[in-house]
């Protein structure tokens, strides 16, 4: 079975003003760019077999970056995209701490069954990226195979490879440009590496929105 390399895309400007993307469509900041950058040449070494992505830009963008020097194209997979916030999209925590208060405080707490108004649950979430996770452990042992995905979708597909409970997701901090390594396993799925980001140097250039 393969060995997975799990990166979140790079800075957008909203991840620095703390505001929900979901499904909407935002571009690399100048320091997205540079942080993906700084993760290709991490990468460029290594033997990669495929490189898949969300549909969605930034993420698209992030393992362009990454495939240059392997010369591989990118394959596109819908099922990696971050979950979708619906109505939410676009508004910070604190604005809908006064725009929906009693949805916003359960979602905090009960992700797996909450949703958004219009958007969908984590379990929603997790069961789509399952369903990748199921078709790549049929590839070869020797694989490495790069997966670009969102905080979302990368956080729980690490709860899927591990049979951790989704509603454990929250406690995984997954930053923008960070890589983390699952190694799948017929007995036993190992987590190698997680959240690293020692190839970055802007370590105050982060996510505000996954700290909440």
């Amino acid at each position: 079975m393969p060995r997975l390399l799990l990166v979140r895309h790079g800075l957008t400007e909203w991840n620095s003003q703390g505001r929900i993307q979901g499904h909407s469509e935002t571009e690399l900041s100048k320091v997205g760019l540079a942080q993906a950058k700084a993760l290709s040449e991490r990468l460029a070494d290594e033997r990669l077999s495929a490189i898949y992505a969300s549909n969605l830009g930034r993420a698209r963008v992030t393992a362009e970056i990454i495939a240059t020097p392997h010369r591989l194209s990118v394959q596109i997979e819908p099922r990696l995209c971050e979950a979708d916030y619906g109505d939410w999209e676009g508004h910070t925590m604190d604005e809908l701490r006064h725009r929906d208060p009693e949805r916003a405080s359960a979602w905090m707490t009960e992700p797996v069954d909450v949703c958004p108004p219009g958007g969908e649950t984590l379990q929603q979430v997790a069961d789509r990226v399952a369903a990748v996770l199921d078709e790549l452990r049929t590839r070869p042992d020797d694989e490495q195979i790069v997966l670009v995905g969102h905080g979302g979708s990368v956080r729980a597909l690490v709860c899927v490879a591990l049979q951790i409970p989704q509603g454990y997701s929250r406690r995984l901090r997954v930053d923008t440009a960070s890589l983390s390594i699952i190694q799948l396993a017929a007995q036993r799925t190992m987590l190698c590496l997680f959240n690293d980001r020692h190839h970055l140097s802007d370590n105050g250039s982060q996510d505000r929105f996954i700290g909440l």
